[in-house]
């Protein structure tokens, strides 16, 4: 009888030690699987951003663009608009031909937009963080900064400098009309 009850405790302890390892292995499945989630949804939303700014048909386009909207358009005179939702302040966003917002991702922590002259100087705008038309004319390539966050220890920052292929032809001349 007392052995029976030794082989009960002993394969009791047994089968709760396997089961926590069951536990933490699931536990790290999950956490890691969120984790690419995460990463993976972040960079899709700067890879588009980036694709989009580098279609870029001309400098004039940038108009009402600021350091936490950009307004694109590209040689198919499709225009994107970009920014972070002002109502949650999580969610960044685009808009294809200013038929609404549609979410990119939902763990922006913040971004910045800036702008470059020929000089390689950078444009501050003059009226409320927005760049009026002649200081877009000058826009010659644009810096993009986006933060995502999706808890205090996860924060993926991904920067690039774009300059548009469209740009390395030079302004549109009249006779192009």
């Amino acid at each position: 009888m007392i052995e029976i009850v030794i082989v009960i405790v002993i394969a009791g302890i047994i089968g709760s030690m396997s089961a926590n390892l069951l536990y933490q292995g699931a536990e790290m499945y999950i956490g890691e699987t969120n984790r690419q989630g995460f990463v993976s949804e972040s960079r899709s939303a700067f890879w588009r951003l980036m694709r989009e700014a580098q279609g870029q048909r001309s400098p004039v386009d940038f108009d009402q663009s600021g350091q936490e909207t950009i307004n694109l358009r590209n040689a198919k005179n499709i225009s994107r608009a970009f920014r972070i939702n002002p109502e949650s302040e999580s969610i960044f966003e685009f808009s294809l031909d200013g038929s609404g917002y549609n979410g990119l991702s939902t763990y922006l922590y913040s971004n910045n937009f800036y702008f470059y002259n020929n000089a390689f100087s950078d444009i501050t705008p003059s009226n409320q963080d927005i760049l009026s038309p002649t200081e877009a004319e000058t826009v010659h390539m644009t810096k993009l900064v986006l933060t995502f966050q999706k808890d205090s220890d996860e924060v993926l920052s991904l920067s690039s400098y774009i300059y548009p292929i469209n740009f390395r032809f030079g302004k549109k001349m009249t006779y192009h009309d």
